[in-house]
């Protein structure tokens, strides 16, 4: 069947969202319902397509169609990537992959794109790095993310490629050392991973109208460093261990402590993924959707419409300074070329317990260096 073929649901949910993007401009925001307009509670009724649907729910409709799908699982598109596009390019969904953001820039044409391709054929045993993992599965949206929901947040996976890899820990750091035990799994339908959402101010309308416990649209800055919202250090621990594993569970033979030996293929080194401390994690280097020349930094954390902005610099200035040469693509990397290595093993920035530095080794708190959403006023290096 054609993909342009649009089902009355599909005209419904556009009409549905298009009241959506009214409600900042309105006067007296008022939400709109999934079908009527009180939920279980005898609360106002609030849209949910992902999960915790109400007993009179529509959402269904929203992505599959009862005797006319597209393909075995009834999706309105011919994919899943067209389906989950459909929304998420920013026609419908409040989540735009296809704008900046912490997770980065998914399907890019700028200088210097790389992504995980979830538009193609490529299997997940495909992943580099991949040693354990065999899975032929496709490489998918799903690979990563529940449409049904999940425990964790931006409903990752609690499974992925076949493996089960949210676990509680103990962490132990004296000076540099860190020693990090296994304690136990932690059941399906448990959260693992916690990210630092916040809600979004370009949505304000909608999130004060919805109450405390309506619909909220949320903005994330990545994973937490450090403890906050309620989080104890134990958790803030978990979770970050746990999205390097989540990581891993495709990408496994780079799970590996470089100070106990090579890799599992006996022969290359790698950095330590698994590991609690600044700089450590897969997400402090990567992006996990995507980057481009936008998206990259130099190592003083610039992009280049920092440059333009401070250095006065032109756009083109600005992007022959940040193109990322490496033959091989830029590796889904937050920094441009090998910026990444230099952006923390150097003097200038201080980060804690990091060799190369003049205060190593310390546990000084360097959180607020190079991480997700962080302040990086005062540190520019370009004179």
């Amino acid at each position: 069947m054609s993909k342009l073929k649009i089902s009355v649901s599909a005209i419904f949910m556009l009409i549905l969202l298009s009241m959506f993007g009214a409600l900042a401009s309105a006067e007296e925001v008022k939400l709109p319902s999934n079908v009527g307009t009180v939920d279980n509670f005898g609360d106002n009724n609030t849209h949910r397509t992902h999960g915790n649907f109400q007993n009179n729910t529509n959402s269904c409709a929203n992505c599959h169609s009862t005797h006319n799908g597209e393909d075995e699982y009834l999706l309105m598109k011919s994919g899943e990537y067209e389906l989950c596009m459909s929304c998420h390019d920013g026609t419908m969904g409040f989540y735009n992959v296809k704008v900046a953001s912490e997770a980065g820039v998914m399907g890019s044409h700028e200088e210097s794109a790389s992504m995980h391709n979830v538009d193609s054929d490529l299997s997940v045993n495909s992943a580099p790095g991949a040693l354990n993992n065999k899975s032929t599965a496709v490489f998918e949206c799903s690979s990563c993310h529940n449409p049904h929901g999940s425990a964790n947040d931006r409903l990752l996976n609690e499974t992925v490629a076949g493996k089960q890899y949210g676990n509680n820990y103990n962490v132990t750091i004296v000076g540099y050392a860190e020693t990090i035990t296994k304690l136990n799994q932690v059941p399906i339908g448990t959260k693992a991973i916690k990210l630092n959402l916040v809600e979004d101010p370009a949505y304000a309308a909608i999130n004060s109208a919805t109450g405390l416990s309506g619909l909220k649209i949320y903005k994330s800055n990545g994973i937490y460093n450090k403890p906050a919202d309620g989080l104890t250090q134990a958790q803030v621990y978990d979770s970050k261990l746990n999205y390097s594993e989540f990581c891993a569970s495709c990408h496994d033979d780079y799970l590996k402590n470089r100070e106990n030996g090579p890799r599992a293929d006996g022969v290359h080194y790698t950095h330590t993924t698994n590991s609690t401390k600044q700089g450590r994690s897969c997400v402090a280097c990567h992006y996990a959707h995507g980057t481009d020349i936008t998206t990259l930094r130099d190592t003083a954390g610039n992009t280049i419409a920092d440059l333009q902005t401070k250095k006065g610099w032109t756009e083109a200035q600005a992007k022959a300074y940040m193109k990322d040469v490496s033959k091989k693509g830029s590796s889904l990397k937050r920094f441009t070329n090998m910026a990444v290595c230099w952006a923390c093993h150097q003097s200038t920035h201080q980060i804690a317990n990091t060799p190369g530095t003049t205060n190593y080794p310390n546990t000084t708190d360097a959180s607020k260096y190079f991480v997700p959403g962080g302040d990086y006023s005062g540190k520019n290096l370009i004179k």
